[in-house]
Formats: C-alpha cells, sequence, structure tokens
C-alpha cells in the first residue's frame, strides 16, 4: 500500500511539472524572420561590395603595371639604341690616349686636335639636330583619316586624296605605285616629295635617306650636311691617325720579330701595345667608312637619297631615278651652299625648306617654275631655290 501511494505521488508531481513547462516554438517568428532576412541581405551585400572594391583595385593594379611596364619597356629600347654611339665615344676617347699620351708628338698633336674637333663637332650635329617633319598643312583631320581608311577601292581613295590636296593647295610631284597621291597611314599626314616614314623614330621625316644606328637619329632633310660631313672628318682623322702612327707600328714588328729570333723573353711595352692597335683600328674604320663617305658624295653629286637609289621615285610620267637631278656643281650647292669655308664646318647651309624641289626640266619639261613667293635658303648666303609646281590640273594624277 505504502509503494502505491509513493508511486502515484511521484507521478502526480511528475504530472504537474510537465504542465508546468513553457515549450519553445518550433517556427520562428515574423519578427526573427525579418532580423534574419536583414543580416543575410547585410552580409550579401557586404560580400558584394568587397568584391566590387577587389576586382576593382585589381583591375587598377593591372593597369598600373601595364603602365609602369611598357614606358620601362621603351626606355630600355631607347637605351639600347645608344650602345653604338657609346661605343664609338668610348673607342676615341681610347685611341686620344694612346696617340696623345703614349705617342705625345707636339707636331702631330698640331693638326690631330683639330681634325678630332671637327669630327665630333659634326658627329654631335648629326645626332642632336631636331628631325624635321612635315608642315601642319599636311596633315589631315581624323575624319579625313577616317574616310581615307574606309575606302573600298584605290580609286576611291585615290578621290579623296585629290580633293583634300587640293583644298590644301599643296603642291606634290611624286606619286605612290598606283598613281595615288602619297598618304602615311601611322602618322594620318600626306607625304611631302621624298618624305618617307621612319619605322625606328616612328613618324614621317622630310627628305629621308636612312636611319643610322651609329647616330641614333634619321639622316634626312636636317642634318644631311652634318652626316656627309661627318663621315668625311672621321676618313681623313683615321687616315691621319694610320698615316702617322704607321713608323710606331713598324717598330713595333721589329720588336717582335727580334723577339722571336734571339728567343729573347722581353715583353714590349704598353705603349707600343697601344700604338700597335691604333694603328690597327684606325686603318679598319678607315676603310669602311671611306666607302660610305664616297657613296653619299656619289649620291650627293646625283641629287639622290640611298632610298631613292633603290627606289626611283615616281613622277605622273613614271619613274625616274634623275627627276631631281640638277647638275653636279648645282647638287652639291643645294646641301652645302657657296661657300667652301662655311660648305665644311657643320653649320647650316642647306637650301629650301625640305618640302619643295626643283627637277631636272630637261627629263620633266611638264613641270612650270612659279614667278612669285620663292622659297628663301636658311644658309646665311640668302640663296634662293624657287621649287616647280604645277596648276590645279597637274596636282590630279594621270587616270
Amino acid at each position: 500500500m505504502n509503494n502505491r501511494s509513493s508511486s502515484s505521488t511521484v507521478l502526480t508531481n511528475l504530472h504537474q511539472e510537465n504542465e508546468n513547462l513553457v515549450l519553445e516554438p518550433l517556427l520562428p517568428s515574423n519578427q526573427d524572420i525579418e532580423q534574419s532576412t536583414n543580416g543575410l541581405l547585410e552580409s550579401e551585400e557586404q560580400r558584394d561590395f568587397q568584391s566590387v572594391c577587389f576586382t576593382y583595385i585589381s583591375r587598377l593594379r593591372n593597369l598600373r603595371s601595364l603602365m609602369t611596364a611598357r614606358p620601362s619597356r621603351q626606355c630600355c629600347y631607347d637605351s639600347l639604341k645608344w650602345i653604338p654611339v657609346i661605343f664609338i665615344l668610348a673607342l676615341v676617347t681610347w685611341s686620344y690616349y694612346a696617340y696623345v699620351v703614349q705617342m705625345c708628338i707636339l707636331i702631330y698633336l698640331c693638326i690631330y686636335h683639330p681634325l678630332l674637333i671637327l669630327f665630333l663637332w659634326s658627329y654631335y650635329r648629326t645626332m642632336f639636330q631636331p628631325t624635321v617633319g612635315p608642315p601642319k598643312e599636311f596633315y589631315i583631320s581624323d575624319i579625313e583619316g577616317q574616310q581615307i581608311k574606309s575606302a573600298q577601292t584605290i580609286d576611291e581613295r585615290r578621290a579623296i586624296l585629290v580633293r583634300i590636296s587640293r583644298q590644301a593647295n599643296l603642291s606634290l610631284l611624286t606619286r605612290h605605285f598606283d598613281g595615288s597621291i602619297r598618304y602615311c597611314f601611322v602618322c594620318q599626314c600626306i607625304k611631302p616629295d621624298r618624305a618617307h616614314h621612319c619605322s625606328i623614330c616612328e613618324k614621317c621625316v622630310l627628305r629621308y635617306d636612312h636611319h643610322c644606328p651609329w647616330t641614333n637619329s634619321c639622316v634626312s632633310y636636317g642634318n644631311y650636311k652634318f652626316f656627309v660631313l661627318f663621315l668625311c672628318w672621321a676618313w681623313i682623322f683615321c687616315t691621319y691617325v694610320a698615316a702617322t702612327s704607321l713608323e710606331y707600328f713598324i717598330q713595333f714588328w721589329k720588336i717582335v720579330s727580334n723577339i722571336e729570333k734571339n728567343g729573347d723573353n722581353t715583353v714590349p711595352s704598353s705603349g707600343k701595345f697601344h700604338l700597335f692597335f691604333v694603328f690597327f683600328v684606325s686603318i679598319m674604320f678607315g676603310i669602311s667608312i671611306s666607302s660610305l663617305f664616297f657613296y653619299h658624295l656619289y649620291l650627293t653629286g646625283k641629287n639622290r637619297t640611298t632610298i631613292e637609289s633603290f627606289r626611283a621615285p615616281i613622277f605622273e610620267s613614271g619613274p625616274q631615278k634623275e627627276g631631281f637631278n640638277l647638275g653636279w656643281k648645282r647638287n652639291f650647292q643645294e646641301i652645302f651652299g657657296t661657300k667652301f669655308f662655311k660648305a665644311i664646318i657643320p653649320i647650316p647651309t642647306t637650301r629650301g625648306d625640305g618640302v619643295h624641289y626643283q627637277v631636272n626640266s630637261i627629263l620633266l619639261g611638264g613641270l612650270q617654275q612659279p614667278t612669285t613667293n620663292p622659297i628663301r635658303s636658311n644658309d646665311n648666303d640668302n640663296n634662293i631655290i624657287s621649287p616647280f609646281i604645277r596648276s590645279d590640273a597637274d596636282i590630279l594624277p594621270f587616270e
């Protein structure tokens, strides 16, 4: 009995405790749902914002690295182009030490230094003379450039170029191989006569001859005289050094032959080695420079550029290598002027403006010379060169 009463008492207490329990709801309330939703949205927005910021920053970094990489590569490329110039200057410096310090003959030095000054002066003017490009009237607008690029046929492009040339009143003698006016798509300009685009300098240059790696510059209208004088004085300088050091070169070989003959172990002094090599280097460079110098003398006498010697300029009547040949005397005067003293030193004496040129009236007699607005020379002689121009009908390419 007691056991039954105790068990019933326990069940009653458990029943009361169960009734006092407060059950938590299985589903969250609306307020909880809104809070959790807002939290999820805020976290997603935060993650989206962070991802956008990360993408933006990464793109900026990529753009910055790209922008810094291009100038660095360009700077490295520009620096490499000066290696031949540094080599020439280092060679001249060493030869100066060998000739002046080791050889040191006063009477020879009186001629050596003026030749060295003229050589370095011409070299400096060739390197740092500003490159002359086409005048502003030869450049066209972006709209006209787009019209030329979008031309479907050669005839359509030719008509556009003729219209632009007429509007700008451009005097043009030479043509493209297809008969159209010469045009540069890179610089977006109509090429003046004898002008070409230099792929190294990335621009069009007046009276373009070639790009010389030894001077790191375009040899063209602005510095062609200086380049020819650089070759001239370099050749004379090398010939003089070789001629005056020949005696010491022979003495060096006599010493070497006596050592081999007598079995003597005496080694010639370092000064004799310097003189031996300065003779050898001057002979080597003198021979190589002489071929280039006399070739450009020939081109000057014919009034041609290096490009025109391989590819004749095309006129309305067709290709003509002698189109600009005025006779050797007038051809030389066009580059060096009429005064001998001014011709042999690197000062500007080139005639004309680099855009207009006289032509061979015998071969190209259809061109007529204007009687007004002559173009004055840029030298001190006030020489005048009057370009041959044509009428409006002559500007049109043959069709």
